[in-house]
């Protein structure tokens, strides 16, 4: 990555008092398909609730006080990596280096991770607006997707 993301935020982990907020995000049947792959727009009241899993680390970034983003981290050990999911910003937001800062942020926290070579990603269709987010954040396609149209991007544990 060639300079960091000029957001001034951190990560916390989350907690479903932040599912309506996430949820809420999810503004179109755009941004339901590029999250999460969903088909059938608007997305049922409990989505961001059905996404967590025990073996899902899921992070809320706050800036100024306030969510600005979500994602996960999911365990990937057969590849030697995690893989960020779930990645999504507030609307107003967007555009603004927030996404970036999230990627920065859970690429420090999984390569802090024991056994973990690199950190993986998907962009689903044709998301520029995260292609572009990924690879700002030091993310290198490295393919397309076996199982659904998508993008892989890949960044080495450094």
């Amino acid at each position: 990555m060639t300079e960091p993301a000029k957001v001034k935020a951190d990560i916390i982990p989350f907690t479903p008092e932040y599912s309506r907020v996430v949820h809420s995000w999810i503004d179109s049947a755009e941004t339901y398909k590029n999250v999460c792959r969903g088909i059938d727009y608007p997305p049922p009241d409990d989505v961001v609730d059905s996404w967590q899993r025990n073996d899902v680390s899921s992070y809320i970034l706050f800036a100024n006080k306030k969510p600005a983003a979500y994602a996960e981290l999911w365990k990937r050990p057969l590849e030697i990596a995690v893989e960020i999911a779930h990645l999504i910003v507030d609307p107003a937001l967007r555009g603004t280096g927030h996404g970036t800062k999230m990627l920065e942020l859970l690429y420090l926290r999984a390569g802090a991770r024991k056994n973990i070579a690199k950190v993986m990603i998907t962009v689903y269709g044709g998301n520029r607006p995260a292609l572009g987010c990924y690879m700002k954040a030091g993310f290198e396609l490295i393919g397309t997707t076996t199982y659904t149209e998508g993008l892989k991007l890949v960044r080495l544990i450094e």
